[in-house]
């Protein structure tokens, strides 16, 4: 029959300040504070330190100050340059707006209406239209001459499906007008560009 033998395993252990420097990968607890250790071994066995490593336990003490410190510096550069990307992206959506002369609806569930108002030449607006489920999207491009009163205009559009909506356009020595018509009711979103 077997002889079942059992052996304890011991670490070195005893008051904080009474443990020795400890063995490359020797463990010590230390009684009083209820820490415990494992020595890092030599700088010739790669260690990057000589001494000791506290393995966390729920009795460790962590120092969270200088961590904190080098986060809080951390993320305060990162605000930094976040303040510097908002406002480039605030300078650049001033460039954007300040190419547009006008916005809004021109008429909701009507059939005919204007866009008012343009008065410079090459002049962009840009438009949707809704006719129930069918949609248009657009860029007319306006040709205007104060001086001589007159205007021209070239179009650009894609529709889901045929609208019955005509332009034209009037002008005179202070400003252009787009007009539209249609049998159906029609509800027209624009935004005037100057180019």
């Amino acid at each position: 029959m077997a002889i079942l033998q059992i052996s304890q395993i011991q670490v070195r252990r005893g008051l904080k300040q009474d443990l020795p420097q400890l063995a490359s990968g020797e463990l010590a607890w230390s009684n009083d504070t209820r820490q415990l250790y494992i020595g890092n071994g030599t700088l010739a066995e790669g260690a990057p330190a000589v001494g000791s490593t506290e393995i966390l336990t729920q009795f460790s003490i962590i120092n969270f100050t200088n961590t904190l410190t080098a986060n809080v510096t951390a993320l305060q550069s990162n605000v930094t340059v976040l303040q510097g990307n908002i406002t480039t992206i605030n300078s650049q959506i001033s460039a954007l707006q300040s190419g547009v002369t006008s916005t809004g609806v021109a008429l909701n569930a009507s059939t005919s209406g204007n866009i008012a108002g343009i008065s410079a030449n090459n002049a962009v607006i840009t438009y949707t239209l809704t006719q129930g489920t069918k949609h248009r999207t657009g860029d007319i491009v306006v040709a205007y001459n104060a001086a001589g009163s007159t205007v021209s205009y070239y179009e650009d559009y894609t529709e889901t499906s045929t609208t019955d909506l005509t332009f034209s356009m009037t002008a005179n020595s202070s400003m252009a007008s787009l007009n539209y018509i249609t049998t159906t009711a029609t509800s027209l979103e624009y935004i005037i560009k100057s180019q």
